[in-house]
């Protein structure tokens, strides 16, 4: 366990930035493939994926308590729920269940826009992984990316908003663990997101740096899941290693 961690938790910043480069987005280099990733995201389609209503009671998402109170807000918290979304350049599927937030792709990448808030879902359940992503918000967005979401609720949230309420800022986990001080993610620029999940070891790297090293047992297995808080977001680059 320990050996596959600290194979892949420890890239360097430079490295990433290299490859970034070089390689064409949504796409998986010759190497990756010989190494187990898989796409989750395609570029093109939501394949592999589907739109979900905010559950009534809070697990986790926007920073709500476990009884789905919100908790008291810290001095200077940002707002949970945005007030400006991105207007939408597609139409909703008709197959999505109502009250769904509305998920797109435009020219490449993976994009929620327009009201309501809510969450896209992994159509797969994953015990073992790494999860790397990347994601491009403003300063003051919130959101967030799930991992072993149980039943599509709960699960670890690792969290992209730099002053939650709770203190559970971008690159904790909501509810589990806080980071040790705050790091900042690249405002309108593309940022990556590395989590893995081995057994009850929980790492989280967020441009090259661990944000978080933590051992948790609470949820072993569950879908990934992307919040919208209606603040614009776009994610890519969207690739999983399952592990043993």
């Amino acid at each position: 366990m320990r050996r596959i961690l600290g194979s892949l938790v420890v890239v360097p910043l430079l490295a990433w930035s290299v490859s970034l480069s070089a390689q064409a987005i949504n796409t998986l280099s010759a190497q990756e493939k010989a190494q187990g990733w898989q796409l989750l995201f395609d570029g093109k389609t939501l394949n592999g994926w589907h739109s979900q209503a905010p559950p009534q009671r809070g697990a986790g998402g926007g920073g709500r308590g476990r009884a789905g109170t919100p908790p008291p807000a810290q001095p200077g918290a940002l707002p949970a729920v945005g007030s400006a979304p991105k207007p939408c350049a597609t139409k909703q599927s008709v197959a999505t269940p109502a009250g769904s937030s509305h998920w797109e792709v435009v020219d490449g990448v993976l994009t929620a826009c327009g009201e309501p808030a809510g969450y896209l879902n992994s159509d797969q359940s994953y015990r073992n992984l790494v999860l790397s992503l990347e994601f491009r918000t403003s300063a003051d967005a919130n959101s967030g990316v799930f991992v072993r979401s149980p039943k599509e609720a709960g699960g670890y949230e690792v969290q992209i908003w730099r002053q939650q309420p709770a203190g559970y800022n971008t690159g904790a986990i909501v509810g589990t663990a806080k980071t040790a001080r705050d790091y900042a993610f690249k405002a309108d620029e593309w940022n990556q997101l590395q989590i893995t999940a081995d057994g009850d070891h929980i790492v989280v790297v967020l441009n090259g740096e661990t944000t978080l090293d933590i051992r948790d047992a609470k949820f072993p297995e569950g879908n990934i899941r992307l919040q919208y808080q209606q603040f614009p977001i776009a994610f890519r680059n969207v690739k999983i290693r399952p592990l043993p």
